[in-house]
């Protein structure tokens, strides 16, 4: 089965009555075969039902006009990869264009097969037009004045991800776009009226605009030298936003040690003259790094966890316990990430030092007025030691964090004011009570099921009245496990356990719309990954026509899931999805007759030897695989 994008709406449901009147559906391989055709023409073909979509992105139109124009050239798609790059090794590109794969190309990015095809401005933005496409104003002026800087990292993002598509290279330059107008206006914002620093900016800015980092750094460090001699402190503000955009720069670059040392650097040349101002400069870097981090698939908490620790040890943030708790309370934070996406050793060494940093925060007793702090202190207290619970099976942390959990719930009935944090203390709740149940067998398991799908719903209900989009995709993710858990307690066969299992896949959907993959990949990966599952318990309960397109939407959701949990970086979580998939292949063989049968088993089977390869390696039992 190939990849396909498949818009599962009232369509499908229409087209899959019609082909069972016309008898389609009777052939098993025939249909699954027309299955891997999905688009609007095969629904024409063989149910005569009109499934285009009422509204179009850019890409797809776009990828209409090229396929049109191919057409009309008589050229196939290798000839234009060859007429258009000089080479035939783009022409997945060009598959990805012409199927629409591509939501929002860039018109840079595929400037050659525009001009080889000859097609117009005016058709091109008739096609913008329909769509309603907005421009990226970052990377078009990235375009027109860092050319040979986006030509380069392009060049760079392609030799280290061969198989990227050309949507994910999109992605990528839209965000080094940005990044690099930012860079830019830091460092025409540093501040200076002499005509020499004047002139080290604007050749900083250019050598940035052509992707010279060394350069960039040379100049910036030539600046440096004219705020030497004067160090008061006007001029060390000037001097510390010079360092840390230097510190910027190289975490720009990928070098996220140099950049921990310029940003390091430039903190302590406040130190003989604020520190209250060291103090400032060092929440906001922290910050930056930590929200950054949570959306990027290789996080640098080390850098916002070590300036931190600079923080709680200058004497005015020791002596102030307000403060002390605050950055206490984002230390743990930022370690309870890096234990999360970190899947080394290392990574029980963070939990331990989030939990040690979120009981300083939760120590604070404060006033009135500090209860939102109190409060969101003691819910990281109590996320970090449900962490524990469950790698340990430890029932004294997760009673702890149950209690740490319900009386927040309480104290926020009492205090309007804090309410905004309902949304955390809910879902936090229902997570601990699904972990209490996972690590107390002896408990009542049903009861405390429902208790925990109270608590998500509370908390999804929550998350709409603050407009909370992060909370209320969570909390219907974990609605939907709920779901999926009680649809598989019943018979397979029980129409009310499918409609659980509906439900369940309803709800994972909804949370991944809040999780988009390039915000959020780790979330998006783990919901894909849930949603791969319940598809394929849904397909195998249903035994019914339906179940080739429940088999092949779980493909689609899985190989989403292993883009996120890489080989290089996740790999016994990756060698896990090829075996589910394998898996289904396996399964679909045995549902459907004549040539794809054998086909389906030899896919099964290369996919379980993949993945037995990586357990393996990982000096774990082949037995993981999961082989229907």
């Amino acid at each position: 089965m190939a990849r396909i994008l498949f818009d599962f709406t009232g369509a499908i449901f229409l087209a899959l009555n019609n082909c069972t009147q016309n008898g389609v559906l009777g052939d098993g391989e025939i249909f699954f075969r027309k299955l891997r055709r999905t688009n609007a023409g095969w629904m024409r073909e063989i149910c005569g039902v009109n499934a285009e979509m009422a509204d179009r992105s850019f890409g797809q139109l776009l990828g209409e006009l090229i396929l049109q124009k191919r057409r009309a050239a008589g050229l196939t798609q290798l000839q234009l990869a060859e007429d258009a790059f000089g080479s035939t090794a783009k022409t997945r590109r060009i598959s990805e264009l012409e199927n629409g794969t591509v939501a929002n190309p860039h018109l840079k990015t595929i400037d050659p097969i525009i001009v080889t095809l000859g097609i117009s401005t005016a058709e091109v933005e008739l096609c913008a037009k329909q769509a309603r496409a907005k421009p990226d104003d970052d990377l078009d002026r990235a375009y027109r004045e860092a050319r040979n800087l986006i030509d380069a990292i392009a060049r760079q993002f392609e030799h280290a991800q061969p198989n990227a598509t050309l949507a994910e290279l999109d992605e990528f330059l839209r965000e080094k776009a940005s990044e690099w107008a930012l860079l830019r206006r830091k460092i025409h914002e540093i501040e200076g009226s002499d005509s020499e620093l004047s002139s080290l900016k604007a050749a900083a800015e250019a050598a940035l605009s052509n992707g010279n980092f060394d350069e960039v750094d040379a100049l910036l460090a030539k600046a440096e030298e004219n705020y030497q001699q004067e160090r008061t402190l006007r001029e060390v503000r000037k001097h510390a936003a010079i360092r840390i955009t230097r510190g910027d720069n190289s975490l720009l670059r990928g070098d996220a040690i140099e950049a921990f040392a310029f940003y390091k650097s430039g903190v302590e040349f406040f130190r003989a003259f604020d520190q209250i101002e060291m103090a400032s400069n060092i929440d906001a870097i922290a910050r930056r790094i930590y929200e950054t981090g949570r959306r990027s698939l290789q996080p640098t908490f080390f850098i916002a966890a070590d300036l931190l620790k600079i923080l709680i040890e200058l004497e005015h943030v020791k002596t102030n316990p307000r403060s002390l708790a605050g950055a206490c309370y984002r230390l743990g934070l930022v370690y309870r990430n890096e234990y999360e996406n970190n899947p080394s050793e290392a990574a029980s060494e963070a939990l331990d030092n989030a939990i040690k940093y979120s009981a300083i925060a939760a120590a604070y007793v404060g006033t009135k007025e500090d209860l939102f702090q109190i409060i969101s202190a003691k819910v990281g207290l109590a996320n970090c030691l449900m962490d524990r619970a469950k790698a340990s099976h430890s029932r004294d942390d997760i009673r702890k964090a149950i209690e740490l959990l319900n009386s927040s719930k309480f104290a926020l009935k009492e205090n309007p004011d804090a309410e905004a944090l309902s949304p955390h203390v809910l879902n936090s709740l229902g997570a601990a009570l699904m972990a209490w149940r996972q690590i107390d067998k002896s408990e009542n398991a049903e009861e405390v099921l429902d208790d925990a799908f109270k608590a998500f719903s509370d908390a999804v209900r929550a998350a709409e009245d603050f407009s909370d989009v992060e909370v209320w995709g969570a909390s219907k993710a974990n609605i939907g496990g709920i779901l999926a858990e009680k649809a598989n307690a019943r018979d397979p066969e029980d129409p009310d356990g499918q409609f659980l299992r509906i439900r369940a896949i309803s709800e994972l959907s909804a949370a991944i719309e809040t999780f988009p993959v390039v915000v959020f990949p780790f979330k998006f990966g783990e919901a894909k990954f849930s949603l791969g599952r319940v598809l394929m318990e849904h397909a195998l309960a249903l035994q019914s026509p339906l179940s080739e397109i429940y088999l092949f939407r779980a493909i689609q959701a899985y190989e989403a899931a292993a883009n996120v949990f890489s080989e290089e970086t996740y790999p016994e979580r990756w060698a896990r999805i090829q075996s589910y998939i394998g898996s289904i292949f396996s399964i679909h063989a045995k549902m459907i007759d004549g040539d794809t049968v054998l086909n389906d088993y030899e896919t099964a089977i290369q996919l379980y030897e993949r993945a037995s390869e990586v357990f393996k390696s990982l000096n774990l039992s082949k037995d993981r695989c999961v082989i229907a």
